[in-house]
C-alpha cells in the first residue's frame, strides 16, 4: 500500500489492527464522507495461495451476511495493486478490552451474548460458520450495540477444501474441542461452544481456559473440564451457571442444538432475573433505584445492597412478631 494518506478514493487515517492475516486501516471515504475500515494482505501473502483464498473467502462471506449484530460489509476491490475488503468502521470498544476491566453485569453479559447468537444465527442460516468467534472480534459501541466480526475463517459448513485435514486455525482459548482435534467437518455448534467461553469471561473476568503456550490451552479444551464460574464469581445465578456449563460441554450433542435455542434460554433466565428485581423476596416492590444486578449476581456494591435489603427482610419480621405479641 503506498505510504501517502490518500490512495484511490480513501483516505487513510491510521492503523486499526495488523493481525497475522493482513492490515485493517481506518480510512475515509472520499465519496461518501464516511468513516470505514479497509482491510488488504500483506504484500508477502499474495504468494500464499492459502492466505489469499482465505481473504476471497472472506469476502463471498460478508457478501452474504446482512444483519444489525454483523459487522457490515461495504465492498471489494482493488486497490494500488492491492485486493481489499473495506466495512463499516465501528465507534466502540471491543469485548476484550471491556473483560480486561473486570467482570461485567450480569444483564450486560447476558444481552451482549444473545446479540453475537442472533448474528450467529444468521450465519448458520446460510451454512456458514464462523470458526473464531473471540471477544476480540466483538465490538461494543458507544450506544451499547454489539457487532460480531472476524470472519477471515469462516466457511459453508459443507466446504472441506479451505483448510486442510487436521490443521488447527482459530484461538485455541475460545475453540471447541472438535476444532481442537481438527476435525473439517464442523458445525455452528462449535461457534456455540465460543460463546460460553465468552459468556464466562465476561461474567468472572478470566477465561475458562489460559495457559503460557497453546498446546497446553488446547489439551485442556479437550480434557479438562472447565472451573465452576461460580468459584471464580460466587454471585453469579445457578440457572446462569448452568447455561454456560451447557454451552461448554465437550460434545457437540450436550450443548444447545443451536444458536436459537441457546439464545432463546438466555432470554428467558434474563427476563425471570428481572422480575426478582421488581418484588423484594418478602413481597413489596423494590425501590426504583435497586440496581439489577443485587439479584443477577454481579456488581460491585451487590454485597452491601443485598445487606441493605436483608436488613430490610429482619426488619420487617421483627415488626410483624411484636404486632402478633401485641394483639395476644
Amino acid at each position: 500500500m503506498s505510504q501517502s494518506t490518500q490512495t484511490g478514493n480513501f483516505e487513510f487515517l491510521g492503523v486499526v489492527e495488523k493481525p497475522k492475516a493482513g492490515v485493517t486501516y481506518k480510512v475515509r471515504n472520499l465519496t461518501t464522507g464516511e468513516f470505514e475500515t479497509l482491510r488488504s494482505l500483506p504484500g508477502a501473502s499474495y504468494s500464499d495461495p492459502e492466505s489469499l483464498q482465505r481473504l476471497l473467502r472472506e469476502m463471498k462471506v460478508h457478501t452474504r451476511l446482512s444483519h444489525p449484530n454483523i459487522v457490515a460489509f461495504h465492498d471489494a476491490l482493488e486497490l494500488d495493486g492491492h485486493l481489499v475488503m473495506t466495512a463499516e468502521f465501528i465507534e466502540g470498544t471491543t469485548l476484550a478490552e471491556l473483560c480486561r476491566r473486570g467482570p461485567l453485569p450480569s444483564d450486560q453479559a447476558i444481552g451482549i451474548a444473545r446479540d453475537v447468537l442472533a448474528g450467529l444465527e444468521e450465519a448458520h442460516s446460510l451454512g456458514i460458520v464462523h470458526r473464531n468467534v473471540t471477544a476480540g472480534h466483538v465490538m461494543v459501541t458507544k450506544l451499547g450495540e454489539t457487532k460480531l466480526g472476524g470472519f477471515g475463517l469462516a466457511k459453508p459448513a459443507s466446504d472441506l477444501n479451505l483448510t486442510r485435514a487436521g490443521a488447527v486455525v482459530g484461538d485455541p482459548r475460545y475453540m471447541s474441542p472438535e476444532q481442537v482435534a481438527g476435525i473439517n467437518a464442523l458445525d455452528g455448534r462449535a461457534d456455540l461452544y465460543s460463546v460460553g467461553v465468552l459468556l464466562f469471561y465476561m461474567l468472572t473476568g478470566r477465561l475458562a481456559f489460559d495457559a503460557t503456550n497453546d498446546f497446553d490451552v488446547m489439551l485442556a479444551q479437550v480434557q479438562t473440564q472447565p472451573p465452576q464460574p461460580s468459584s471464580l464469581n460466587p454471585l453469579i445465578a445457578p440457572e446462569l451457571e448452568a447455561i454456560i456449563l451447557r454451552a461448554l460441554a465437550k460434545k457437540p450433542e450436550e450443548r444447545f442444538a443451536s444458536a436459537t435455542d441457546f439464545r432463546s434460554a438466555l432470554a428467558a433466565l434474563r427476563s425471570n432475573l428481572r422480575v426478582l428485581t421488581q418484588v423484594a423476596p418478602y413481597g413489596g416492590s423494590l425501590p426504583k433505584t435497586v440496581d439489577p444486578d443485587l439479584f443477577m449476581g454481579t456488581g460491585q456494591g451487590a454485597p452491601k445492597r443485598n445487606l441493605y435489603v436483608l436488613g430490610l427482610v429482619i426488619a420487617a419480621i421483627a415488626l410483624i412478631v411484636f404486632l402478633v405479641v401485641a394483639i395476644r
